[in-house]
């Protein structure tokens, strides 16, 4: 039995996402552009199920950024 995705916890470091979706205002994840490799890193059960943090997205920003330099 799999246990259910908690769409509050990142899926990739497992610190709260921060993700108002449902809120009443429009949240930041809806503007916010999330690299296609950084959303390929995320595990199968939780795809599409579970906001990748702003912080994760960041990080993976400016690895990337150093690496074409």
């Amino acid at each position: 039995m799999t246990m259910p995705v908690d769409s509050t916890i990142c899926p990739l470091c497992q610190a709260n996402n921060n993700c108002g979706v449902n809120g009443a205002e429009p949240c930041w994840c809806t503007k916010e552009k999330v690299p296609e490799a950084l959303i390929l890193k995320v595990p199968s059960e939780s795809l599409h199920k579970s906001c990748i943090c702003q912080a994760c997205i960041q990080t993976f920003n400016l690895d990337n950024i150093k690496e074409v330099k």
